[in-house]
C-alpha cells in the first residue's frame, strides 16, 4: 500500500532523511519511534504531498507520487496532526463533515457516515454542535480523527496526534486508537517518541535516529535485542508498561 525507494529529503542543503526503503502492506499499523529532530515528521509530510523528496520515490497504492499525481494521491490520505488542527471557527460536525460536503456528498450519505464514527470513536453526540475551544482535549483527537477517517481513506498518518494530552486521557485514547485502526481497515502510518503508544499501537516498529531508521521489528524483538547503543538508551530512558 506504501513503498518508499531509497528515499531522502534534504532542506537547504542539509539532509534530514538518509536514502531508505520501506514497505508497508495493506492494511498494517507502522510506528516511527525516535526522539525530536530525528525525520519522523518529515517521513509523513512527503507521503501527504507537503514537501517533495529530494531523492527517490513514493508510491502510494501502486501511485507515484509525484507533483502531477498530489491531488488524486491526497484523495487517498487522512491525516491527523499534532493537537488536532481542527477549525476553531467552525463546530465539530462541519470540521468532521467539510470535505463530504466538498465533494458533494448527499445530506443521507453524510448522515449515515457520521453516525458511524460517532459510535465507532465513541464522540459524544452534543459535541458535534460545539467549537473546538469549547471540547476538551480528548474530544478534540476523537474529532480530528472522526474528520481523517471521513472520507474511507486508504492510508491514515498520525503525527503525535496524544502528545498533548495528560496520561490518563492519553492512555484511553491509545486502546481506542488500536481498535479503530483494526475496524477502519486503513494502512496506518504514526509518528511518535513514546514507547508506550508505540507497543499499544504498532504492528511493526521503526526506531529513527538523526533522519536514519536504525531498527525495525516488533515492538517486543527491538525491547529485548535493540541493535545498537542509541536504541538501548532511548528504551531505557522511559518505563515501558505494554
Amino acid at each position: 500500500m506504501l513503498n518508499f525507494n531509497a528515499v531522502s529529503k534534504a532542506f537547504n542543503g542539509t539532509t534530514v532523511v538518509h536514502p531508505f526503503g520501506l514497505a508497508i502492506e495493506t492494511g498494517e499499523v507502522v510506528v516511527l519511534l525516535g526522539p525530536s529532530g530525528s525525520g519522523k515528521t518529515t517521513i509523513l509530510r512527503m507521503v501527504a504531498g507537503l514537501v517533495l523528496p529530494t531523492g527517490g520515490q513514493i508510491t502510494v497504492d501502486s501511485l507515484p507520487l509525484n507533483s502531477q499525481t498530489i491531488s488524486t494521491v491526497r484523495r487517498k490520505l487522512g491525516y491527523v496532526i499534532q493537537e488536532g488542527g481542527l477549525f476553531p471557527h467552525l463546530t465539530g460536525i462541519e470540521n468532521v463533515t467539510l470535505m463530504a460536503r466538498h465533494e458533494g456528498w448527499a445530506r443521507k450519505r453524510i448522515e449515515d457516515r457520521l453516525a458511524e464514527l460517532v459510535e465507532m470513536t465513541q464522540f459524544p453526540e452534543s459535541g458535534l454542535s460545539r467549537y473546538p475551544n469549547e471540547l476538551s482535549g480528548g474530544q478534540r483527537q476523537r474529532l480530528s480523527l472522526m474528520r481523517a477517517l471521513f472520507l474511507s481513506p486508504k492510508i491514515l498518518l498520525l503525527d503525535e496526534p496524544l502528545g498533548a494530552l495528560d496520561p490518563l486521557i492519553r492512555a484511553g485514547l491509545q486502546r481506542d486508537l488500536s481498535r479503530i485502526f483494526k475496524r477502519s481497515g486503513a494502512t496506518v502510518l504514526v509518528v511518535t517518541h513514546d514507547l508506550v503508544e508505540a507497543s499499544r499501537l504498532a504492528d511493526r516498529v521503526c526506531v529513527m535516529n538523526a533522519g536514519r531508521i536504525v531498527q525495525q521489528g516488533r515492538f517486543a524483538e527491538i525491547l529485548e535485542k535493540p541493535s545498537d547503543d542509541f536504541v538501548r538508551e532511548f528504551i531505557s530512558s522511559q518505563v515501558v508498561t505494554p
